[in-house]
């Protein structure tokens, strides 16, 4: 599997947002309705609210902001495994910047003193994992094989040249061993 490492990396914050914004959701009582029509059993796998003291319409606002931040995770996912290594590229600086984009989200939160910056805990843990995701796509980055029109055409030109001489070398042999042959008549 291509880009193993950022794929799992980028799997987690997708967990991580989307678990967080139902929980947010959870928080501004918009999943309370759902409990009756089938969903309860799965309501009640969830995590209890993070109760964060956020007005509704606010833990509303920030439930959409992890929800869209889980949507582009999951785009850059698909984008890193695409068949094209062209898609793959274009979809690096996507990962990267929905990774920034959530750290911004916690540095503002955590820089004002919302509520909002204990969704992702105590201590340093968040930004170790982030810094650990950003490694992991330069890691996948500079492991990647650069794919070059002017390179292949070398490349090319190299093993038609093994070839030629290869079967140079084949011709060569089956005439000294027709002439030893020759001799020994």
């Amino acid at each position: 599997m291509r880009r193993m490492a950022t794929t799992l990396a980028l799997s987690a914050w997708t967990g991580f947002t989307a678990l967080s914004g139902l929980r947010l959701a959870q928080e501004a009582g918009m999943l309370d309705g759902l409990a009756g029509d089938g969903w309860g059993g799965l309501l009640a796998l969830m995590p209890s609210p993070i109760e964060l003291g956020l007005l509704p319409h606010q833990a509303l606002a920030f439930a959409a902001m992890f929800a869209a931040l889980a949507i582009a995770f999951g785009m850059a996912i698909a984008g890193l495994n695409a068949p094209s290594a062209a898609a793959a590229r274009r979809a690096e600086p996507v990962a990267g910047a929905v990774l920034i984009a959530l750290v911004a989200l916690y540095a503002s939160a955590a820089l004002t003193g919302s509520p909002l910056a204990e969704v992702v805990g105590e201590g340093p843990g968040f930004l170790v994992s982030a810094a650990f995701t950003f490694g992991a796509l330069l890691f996948d980055h500079l492991m990647e094989v650069e794919e070059d029109g002017a390179d292949d055409a070398t490349f090319e030109a190299i093993l038609q040249s093994i070839r030629a001489a290869e079967r140079r070398a084949l011709i060569e042999d089956q005439r000294s061993s027709n002439f030893e042959e020759g001799d020994r008549h």
